[in-house]
Protein backbone atom coordinates (compact mmCIF):
# COMPACT_ATOMS: atom_id res chain seq x y z
CA UNK A 1 0.00 0.00 0.00
CA UNK A 2 2.93 2.24 0.80
CA UNK A 3 4.59 1.59 -2.52
CA UNK A 4 1.42 2.45 -4.34
CA UNK A 5 1.14 5.70 -2.51
CA UNK A 6 4.71 6.73 -3.25
CA UNK A 7 4.27 5.96 -6.90
CA UNK A 8 1.17 8.03 -6.99
CA UNK A 9 2.97 11.00 -5.44
CA UNK A 10 5.81 10.74 -7.94
CA UNK A 11 3.39 10.71 -10.78
CA UNK A 12 1.62 13.76 -9.50
CA UNK A 13 4.91 15.62 -9.07
CA UNK A 14 6.04 14.84 -12.57
CA UNK A 15 2.70 15.96 -13.87
CA UNK A 16 2.91 19.31 -12.04
CA UNK A 17 6.45 20.18 -13.04
CA UNK A 18 5.70 21.24 -16.61
CA UNK A 19 2.95 23.47 -15.32
CA UNK A 20 5.27 25.28 -12.87
CA UNK A 21 7.99 25.66 -15.47
CA UNK A 22 5.53 27.01 -17.94
CA UNK A 23 4.23 29.58 -15.40
CA UNK A 24 7.72 30.97 -14.56
CA UNK A 25 8.56 31.32 -18.23
CA UNK A 26 5.38 33.22 -18.86
CA UNK A 27 6.13 35.61 -15.95
CA UNK A 28 9.65 36.26 -17.25
CA UNK A 29 8.27 37.11 -20.68
CA UNK A 30 5.71 39.49 -19.23
CA UNK A 31 8.36 41.29 -17.11
CA UNK A 32 10.61 41.74 -20.15
CA UNK A 33 7.70 43.16 -22.12
CA UNK A 34 6.83 45.56 -19.27
CA UNK A 35 10.36 46.93 -19.09
CA UNK A 36 10.48 47.51 -22.82
CA UNK A 37 7.20 49.46 -22.60
CA UNK A 38 8.73 52.10 -20.23
CA UNK A 39 9.65 55.14 -22.40
CA UNK A 40 12.21 56.68 -20.02
CA UNK A 41 13.23 55.29 -16.64
CA UNK A 42 12.82 57.40 -13.50
CA UNK A 43 15.73 59.78 -12.74
CA UNK A 44 17.82 58.91 -9.71
CA UNK A 45 18.03 61.79 -7.14
CA UNK A 46 21.59 62.47 -5.99
CA UNK A 47 23.13 64.51 -3.15
CA UNK A 48 23.93 67.35 -5.56
CA UNK A 49 20.23 67.71 -6.38
CA UNK A 50 19.35 67.99 -2.69
CA UNK A 51 22.05 70.61 -2.11
CA UNK A 52 20.72 72.81 -4.92
CA UNK A 53 17.18 72.56 -3.56
CA UNK A 54 18.25 73.57 -0.05
CA UNK A 55 20.23 76.55 -1.35
CA UNK A 56 17.22 77.79 -3.32
CA UNK A 57 14.89 77.58 -0.31
CA UNK A 58 17.08 79.31 2.31
CA UNK A 59 19.81 81.67 1.02
CA UNK A 60 22.55 82.02 3.65
CA UNK A 61 22.89 85.77 3.01
CA UNK A 62 19.26 86.51 3.93
CA UNK A 63 19.47 84.41 7.07
CA UNK A 64 22.63 86.15 8.22
CA UNK A 65 21.11 89.58 7.59
CA UNK A 66 18.04 88.75 9.69
CA UNK A 67 20.20 87.36 12.49
CA UNK A 68 22.37 90.46 12.38
CA UNK A 69 19.30 92.71 12.66
CA UNK A 70 18.13 90.86 15.78
CA UNK A 71 21.58 91.02 17.37
CA UNK A 72 21.79 94.75 16.58
CA UNK A 73 18.45 95.38 18.30
CA UNK A 74 19.55 93.55 21.43
CA UNK A 75 23.03 95.09 21.62
CA UNK A 76 23.37 97.70 24.43
CA UNK A 77 23.50 101.29 23.23
CA UNK A 78 24.31 104.66 24.75
CA UNK A 79 23.00 108.19 24.07
CA UNK A 80 25.34 110.32 21.95
CA UNK A 81 23.48 113.61 21.45
CA UNK A 82 19.99 114.90 22.39
CA UNK A 83 17.35 116.19 19.99
CA UNK A 84 17.77 119.78 18.83
CA UNK A 85 15.00 122.16 17.76
CA UNK A 86 15.19 123.20 14.10
CA UNK A 87 11.95 125.12 13.59
CA UNK A 88 8.36 125.81 14.53
CA UNK A 89 6.05 128.58 15.73
CA UNK A 90 6.04 130.32 19.10
CA UNK A 91 2.86 130.11 21.17
CA UNK A 92 0.42 132.98 20.92
CA UNK A 93 -0.05 134.96 24.12
CA UNK A 94 -3.69 134.57 25.23
CA UNK A 95 -4.85 138.17 25.38
CA UNK A 96 -7.80 137.27 27.61
CA UNK A 97 -5.52 136.05 30.41
CA UNK A 98 -4.99 138.46 33.32
CA UNK A 99 -2.84 136.23 35.55
CA UNK A 100 0.52 134.49 35.32
CA UNK A 101 0.86 131.02 33.81
CA UNK A 102 3.21 128.03 34.07
CA UNK A 103 3.28 125.13 31.61
CA UNK A 104 5.51 122.03 31.63
CA UNK A 105 5.41 119.58 28.71
CA UNK A 106 6.97 116.20 27.92
CA UNK A 107 7.33 116.17 24.13
CA UNK A 108 7.85 112.88 22.26
CA UNK A 109 10.09 113.24 19.20
CA UNK A 110 10.41 110.48 16.60
CA UNK A 111 13.64 109.26 15.03
CA UNK A 112 12.66 111.38 12.02
CA UNK A 113 12.52 114.52 14.18
CA UNK A 114 8.74 114.94 14.22
CA UNK A 115 6.64 115.58 17.31
CA UNK A 116 4.45 112.52 17.88
CA UNK A 117 2.90 113.38 21.26
CA UNK A 118 2.71 116.25 23.75
CA UNK A 119 2.03 115.39 27.40
CA UNK A 120 1.25 118.28 29.80
CA UNK A 121 2.87 117.80 33.21
CA UNK A 122 1.89 121.18 34.65
CA UNK A 123 -1.15 123.06 33.41
CA UNK A 124 -2.46 126.61 33.56
CA UNK A 125 -5.50 127.61 31.52
CA UNK A 126 -5.54 129.05 28.90
CA UNK A 127 -1.74 128.92 28.40
CA UNK A 128 -1.44 125.15 28.10
CA UNK A 129 -3.58 125.03 24.97
CA UNK A 130 -1.49 127.74 23.33
CA UNK A 131 1.75 125.93 24.18
CA UNK A 132 0.55 122.52 22.97
CA UNK A 133 -0.77 123.96 19.68
CA UNK A 134 2.60 125.54 18.91
CA UNK A 135 4.83 122.67 20.04
CA UNK A 136 2.95 120.11 17.93
CA UNK A 137 4.36 121.86 14.84
CA UNK A 138 7.98 121.92 16.03
CA UNK A 139 10.65 119.95 14.17
CA UNK A 140 13.93 118.62 15.50
CA UNK A 141 17.22 117.11 14.50
CA UNK A 142 16.65 113.71 16.11
CA UNK A 143 18.65 112.39 19.03
CA UNK A 144 21.47 109.94 18.28
CA UNK A 145 22.71 106.82 20.01
CA UNK A 146 25.47 104.27 19.35
CA UNK A 147 26.72 100.92 20.66
CA UNK A 148 28.27 101.12 24.13
CA UNK A 149 32.02 101.68 23.55
CA UNK A 150 34.86 99.95 25.34
CA UNK A 151 35.98 101.42 28.66
CA UNK A 152 37.76 104.73 28.10
CA UNK A 153 36.73 104.95 24.42
CA UNK A 154 34.27 107.26 22.68
CA UNK A 155 31.19 106.00 20.79
CA UNK A 156 32.00 105.10 17.20
CA UNK A 157 30.61 107.92 14.99
CA UNK A 158 30.10 105.47 12.11
CA UNK A 159 27.72 103.42 14.28
CA UNK A 160 25.49 106.33 15.34
CA UNK A 161 21.83 106.27 14.38
CA UNK A 162 18.71 108.42 15.02
CA UNK A 163 16.46 107.39 17.90
CA UNK A 164 13.15 108.46 19.38
CA UNK A 165 13.47 110.72 22.43
CA UNK A 166 11.59 112.94 24.88
CA UNK A 167 12.19 116.70 25.18
CA UNK A 168 11.22 118.87 28.15
CA UNK A 169 9.55 122.19 27.22
CA UNK A 170 8.74 124.88 29.80
CA UNK A 171 6.56 127.94 29.49
CA UNK A 172 6.33 130.96 31.77
CA UNK A 173 3.76 133.67 31.02
CA UNK A 174 3.85 137.04 32.74
CA UNK A 175 0.55 138.75 33.52
CA UNK A 176 -0.18 142.24 32.14
CA UNK A 177 1.07 143.92 35.34
CA UNK A 178 4.38 144.85 36.94
CA UNK A 179 3.82 142.26 39.69
CA UNK A 180 2.40 138.72 39.37
CA UNK A 181 -1.24 138.54 40.43
CA UNK A 182 -3.29 135.61 41.71
CA UNK A 183 -6.31 136.12 39.48
CA UNK A 184 -7.42 133.19 37.35
CA UNK A 185 -6.68 129.48 37.71
CA UNK A 186 -3.34 128.65 39.39
CA UNK A 187 -0.88 126.22 37.84
CA UNK A 188 -1.37 122.60 38.84
CA UNK A 189 0.44 119.31 38.26
CA UNK A 190 -1.55 116.99 35.99
CA UNK A 191 0.90 114.15 35.22
CA UNK A 192 4.24 112.69 36.28
CA UNK A 193 7.40 112.97 34.17
CA UNK A 194 8.31 110.04 31.94
CA UNK A 195 11.89 109.90 33.18
CA UNK A 196 13.24 109.95 29.62
CA UNK A 197 13.81 113.73 29.80
CA UNK A 198 15.11 115.94 32.61
CA UNK A 199 12.54 116.69 35.32
CA UNK A 200 12.12 120.16 36.74
CA UNK A 201 13.62 120.13 40.24
CA UNK A 202 13.05 123.79 41.14
CA UNK A 203 10.34 126.41 41.00
CA UNK A 204 9.75 128.13 37.68
CA UNK A 205 11.16 131.64 38.00
CA UNK A 206 8.88 134.38 36.64
CA UNK A 207 11.01 136.85 34.66
CA UNK A 208 10.75 140.55 35.47
CA UNK A 209 9.23 142.93 32.94
CA UNK A 210 12.05 145.19 31.63
CA UNK A 211 11.66 148.83 32.63
CA UNK A 212 12.46 149.99 29.09
CA UNK A 213 9.96 147.68 27.36
CA UNK A 214 6.80 149.06 25.78
CA UNK A 215 5.15 145.99 24.23
CA UNK A 216 4.49 142.27 24.48
CA UNK A 217 7.26 139.81 23.68
CA UNK A 218 8.06 136.08 23.52
CA UNK A 219 11.56 134.64 23.91
CA UNK A 220 12.58 131.03 23.21
CA UNK A 221 15.65 129.70 25.02
CA UNK A 222 17.64 126.48 24.62
CA UNK A 223 19.26 125.10 27.79
CA UNK A 224 22.09 122.58 27.64
CA UNK A 225 21.53 120.27 30.60
CA UNK A 226 24.39 117.94 31.59
CA UNK A 227 24.00 114.28 32.51
CA UNK A 228 24.25 115.28 36.18
CA UNK A 229 21.32 117.73 35.79
CA UNK A 230 23.20 121.03 35.88
CA UNK A 231 22.65 123.77 33.29
CA UNK A 232 25.88 124.20 31.32
CA UNK A 233 24.73 126.76 28.77
CA UNK A 234 21.81 128.92 27.66
CA UNK A 235 21.24 130.08 24.11
CA UNK A 236 18.61 132.34 22.56
CA UNK A 237 16.72 130.53 19.80
CA UNK A 238 14.15 133.31 19.19
CA UNK A 239 15.02 136.79 20.35
CA UNK A 240 12.60 139.52 21.36
CA UNK A 241 14.51 142.60 22.43
CA UNK A 242 14.53 143.91 25.16
CA UNK A 243 13.21 140.72 26.87
CA UNK A 244 16.14 138.35 26.23
CA UNK A 245 18.17 139.32 29.28
CA UNK A 246 15.21 138.96 31.67
CA UNK A 247 14.35 135.55 30.20
CA UNK A 248 17.94 134.31 30.52
CA UNK A 249 18.14 135.55 34.12
CA UNK A 250 15.04 133.59 35.10
CA UNK A 251 16.17 130.43 33.28
CA UNK A 252 19.57 130.54 34.99
CA UNK A 253 17.90 129.75 38.30
CA UNK A 254 16.33 126.48 37.07
CA UNK A 255 17.45 123.10 38.41
CA UNK A 256 16.83 119.65 36.93
CA UNK A 257 16.96 115.98 37.78
CA UNK A 258 18.61 114.23 34.80
CA UNK A 259 16.62 112.00 32.52
CA UNK A 260 17.73 108.50 31.61
CA UNK A 261 18.32 107.11 28.11
CA UNK A 262 19.01 103.38 27.72
CA UNK A 263 19.04 103.20 31.50
CA UNK A 264 21.80 105.81 32.01
CA UNK A 265 21.66 109.53 32.94
CA UNK A 266 22.04 111.50 29.72
CA UNK A 267 22.65 115.07 28.60
CA UNK A 268 19.62 116.88 27.19
CA UNK A 269 18.33 120.09 25.68
CA UNK A 270 15.46 121.84 27.46
CA UNK A 271 13.44 124.60 25.82
CA UNK A 272 11.95 127.54 27.71
CA UNK A 273 9.27 129.87 26.35
CA UNK A 274 9.18 133.17 28.26
CA UNK A 275 6.20 135.36 27.36
CA UNK A 276 5.83 138.99 28.50
CA UNK A 277 2.65 141.07 28.56
CA UNK A 278 2.80 144.84 28.60
CA UNK A 279 1.49 146.03 31.98
CA UNK A 280 -1.90 147.65 31.97
CA UNK A 281 -1.71 150.99 33.78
Amino acid sequence: MASITLASVLCLSLAASPVAAQSLGQLASEEAARRKAIASPARVITGDDLGEALRAVSPPSDASQKLGAVEDTLAPRVAVSPAKLTGGPLPLIPVQAVSAGEVVLDVSVSREGRVTAVKPLRHTAPFTDAMVAAVRSWTFTPALDAPVPAAGAQPDPTEQRPMASTVLVLGVFRPPSLFPVTLGEPAKAVATPSGAAPALASALEMPAYPVNALSDGVVLLELDVAAHGGVEGIGVVRSSSPFDKAAIGAASALGFAPGKVHGRPAAARVYVVAAFRQPIT
